[in-house]
């Protein structure tokens, strides 16, 4: 059994950032925020250019179509799917509805910083549970359950350090959580998952797991802010309640929605997505520099020296944007998104053009 830790509240982080300014003459090519750099569906785009002839017209604050799409797609109950701006509103949703000051949120050491930030709002304690090899740990996870405990989060795969925790131990976690402790799954990297793994994840057994998605990464429509979840019904009345009303615009409605039917795409995609992943790891591991086994569309690499010298060079050779997760733990570190085949080349070559010159930590 895992040690208490003592409870504390993770400093503030802003989610806010300026787009930096590539060099003269260089487009910017953005590596830095879990972007698809495969863009999204082009039936999304045509549904999105329709929509737009009537934007006069307030969007469904129910998302009905949306819901039917994604109910139809995945084999699921229309009536347990919500949908919100992005992922993010959802989680805090949850957050507001189950948690209040006093209550308990565990999370592991380096799961997703929204789920610090839910925490911080609620005015809930937040718990982090130890790791093994940066991978949640299951027991170290149950071990901090008490009378207090509302909510589990669990990122699969995680953010910002990409791995994976096998699906039988989720499902295990699942199993012997008590049953006043809701388990919340998210799912935002859940297309980039073997099917068979994400299917499993998709169908908890029991009355309290919800799981949140978004179509804010392989489905490439991070502009618009399209999110949604999956809950036991007695949840989605309380759940509908506290999100924004209309909080999914009419735009974004239709683009997901058209998204959700286009499975060559998406299926295009995260073939992609793996093929330049696996290039980039290689080029890592050529090069020497250790890095996680990822997961979703991205690679958390740690560098020997400060990774900041590399981020300001290859801003300033290439334009390429990159930056270092902000979560506790990780400063040696830079979470290196995976682009097209063309940015991977210029990725590489540009890691490597630093570090062998001499400007960067390895001679």
């Amino acid at each position: 059994m895992s040690e208490r830790p003592q409870a504390y509240l993770d400093p503030p982080r802003t989610a806010s950032f300026a787009l930096p300014i590539p060099p003269a003459g260089k487009p910017l090519i953005s590596l830095a925020i879990n972007e698809s750099p495969f863009g999204c569906s082009p039936k999304a785009i045509a549904a999105a250019a329709a929509r737009l002839q009537s934007p006069h017209r307030y969007p469904d604050p129910s998302s009905n179509e949306l819901r039917a799409a994604i109910a139809g797609v995945h084999g699921l109950d229309k009536e347990r799917i919500v949908c919100g701006n992005g992922s993010e509103e959802l989680l805090d949703v949850i957050a507001r509805l189950f948690a209040r000051p006093g209550d308990e949120i565990i999370m592991s050491q380096s799961g997703f910083f929204q789920f610090a930030l839910a925490a911080r709002r609620t005015g809930a304690t937040l718990i982090r549970a130890s790791e093994r090899q940066f991978v949640t740990d299951i027991e170290a996870l149950l071990s901090l359950v008490t009378a207090k405990t509302k909510l589990v989060f669990l990122a699969l795969p995680n953010n910002p350090t990409g791995v994976m925790v096998p699906v039988a131990d989720v499902q295990r976690l699942h199993a012997e959580l008590p049953a006043h402790v809701v388990l919340v799954l998210d799912l935002a990297y859940g297309e980039y998952l073997p099917p068979d793994d994400l299917a499993a994840l998709m169908a908890p057994a029991g009355a309290n797991p919800i799981i949140t998605r978004t179509f804010s990464k392989a489905y490439g429509l991070a502009a618009l802010r399209a999110g949604w979840l999956y809950a036991p019904d007695w949840m989605v009345p309380g759940l509908n309640l506290l999100r924004g009303i209309g909080s999914v615009n009419a735009v974004a409605q239709a683009a997901a929605a058209a998204s959700v039917r286009d499975a060559a795409f998406l299926r295009q995609a995260v073939e992609q997505t793996a093929e330049q992943r696996a290039v980039i790891s290689a080029g890592l591991t050529r090069l020497g520099l250790h890095h996680l086994r990822g997961y979703g569309n991205f690679l958390l690499t740690r560098f020997p020296g400060d990774p900041a010298d590399f981020i300001a060079f290859a801003m300033r050779e290439e334009g390429i944007w990159l930056r270092s997760p902000g979560e506790p733990g990780f400063a040696g570190w830079i979470r290196i998104g995976v682009g097209t085949e063309a940015e991977t080349r210029l990725l590489l070559a540009t890691l490597e053009r630093f570090m062998v010159t001499g400007r960067g930590p390895v001679k």
